[in-house]
């Protein structure tokens, strides 16, 4: 692993109040660990909870933006520390996907996967910040457009496109190992709990934590597009959405007849309404815990879209002028940036709670703006080399 550049850019800070709630949330749930002896300690034999071999534990997410260059070019940058670190290089990317952790870039006829080393495990009650060190973990035989989903046990790998998809045992991957624990025929497949949701040919089913079905399955023409939220887990259709509850109950979300249906479905992680392109038209949100779809319209036809799902119901958008696009769903209020984005190049947008990334058209660049403040550019972070696929992990 090489070592911490001198490139350096102001760090990312966090406001008062989003400090102090972290330092609640650590408070609360480190009860597991407060007593007794260190699990390493010279007489310690428990383990803390919340402890992960090879990770530290934070009081507050470590974001960091991991990004791969057209040459292979792989590195990750610390958005609190301002550091970027140079990884090993990896197969130029053709298509790319993240979880959240893990970028999983691939080619025509190989899969790589990149830890970015940092990483959140939502427990309902309480939360645990983890960081460790960022590496390119190993590469799988098969390539296309690909998909990747992680629960705490499992993680899914996908390539929509030959209907394949793989179950990787999450620990294990977080310690640089891929030992695949599945396969499945799928073009959708995604881990729920103990729990897998699979969506292939005109059917979702709910299968074991094998890959075998547990009678558990519901009508869908054309699986595509899958996401699992704080409500179930969400799979694209035809004709709109099935969603599988945390019960292992299925419903169906119908869209209006003759809408265009979104075949990806974006969220801020965790979060019960998701969004989805609609067309030339702008987006569709669908409120997962509701079952229902709202659809919020652009002037501009959208390329890419995601949904904050925030007390003012930010959808953040890159338009086909390259422009990042905010409407505030609650008020119908749009701001949008100047052209930030080369149109002709696929968009790479991602966000947080507070901000999202997108990359220059320039070269290499990413900028930071601010949703919540009139689309506002923050800040421009340098990287070593302009990326062509992009993940901000630690969420």
């Amino acid at each position: 692993m090489n070592q911490p550049t001198k490139r350096r850019t102001p760090a990312r800070l966090a406001t008062t109040a989003i400090a102090a709630a972290l330092a609640i949330t650590a408070t609360a749930c480190s009860t597991g660990g407060s007593t007794g002896p260190a699990a390493d300690g010279p007489t310690g034999t428990a383990k803390p909870h919340g402890y992960v071999a090879g990770a530290s534990e934070a009081q507050e997410p470590q974001v960091r933006l991991l990004a791969v260059s057209a040459t292979g070019a792989t590195a990750v940058h610390d958005l609190l520390t301002g550091e970027t670190t140079d990884l090993d290089r990896v197969d130029a990317p053709e298509h790319a996907a993240t979880d959240g952790r893990f970028l999983v870039t691939s080619t025509d006829d190989r899969t790589t996967i990149v830890d970015g080393g940092s990483w959140t495990v939502d427990h309902g009650d309480h939360t645990h910040y983890y960081a460790a060190q960022p590496r390119v973990v190993d590469t799988i035989d098969g390539g296309g457009p690909v998909e990747v989903h992680s629960s705490e046990t499992m993680t899914t790998i996908t390539w929509p496109e030959r209907g394949e998809a793989v179950v990787l045992d999450r620990a294990a991957l977080g310690q640089g190992e891929v030992e695949e624990t599945t396969r499945v025929d799928a073009t959708v497949l995604l881990p729920f709990g103990e729990q897998l949701v699979a969506g292939d040919g005109d059917v979702v089913r709910l299968l074991d934590a094998d890959g075998e079905p547990t009678g558990t399955e519901q009508a869908c023409a054309d699986p595509a597009g899958g996401i699992v939220t704080r409500a179930g887990a969400v799979v694209g259709c035809a004709d709109g959405a099935v969603v599988v509850g945390d019960d292992g109950g299925t419903s169906v979300v119908a869209l209006p007849a003759g809408a265009d249906r979104p075949t990806a479905f974006s969220a801020r992680s965790g979060r019960p309404t998701v969004a989805g392109l609609a067309g030339d038209r702008g987006a569709w949100l669908l409120d997962v815990r509701e079952g229902t779809w709202r659809l919020v319209e652009t002037e501009r036809p959208l390329r890419a879209v995601t949904a904050v799902d925030d007390e003012d119901e930010h959808v953040v958008g890159v338009d086909d002028q390259g422009r990042v696009v905010v409407v505030t769903a609650s008020t119908g209020a749009v701001a949008t940036t100047e052209p930030l984005l080369d149109p002709a190049a696929e968009p790479l947008l991602q966000l947080d709670a507070q901000r999202a990334y997108v990359t220059d058209a320039s070269g290499e660049q990413v900028h930071e703006v601010d949703f919540a403040d009139g689309a506002r550019v923050a800040r421009s972070i340098e990287l070593p080399e302009a990326p062509v696929a992009f993940a901000e992990v630690g969420l």
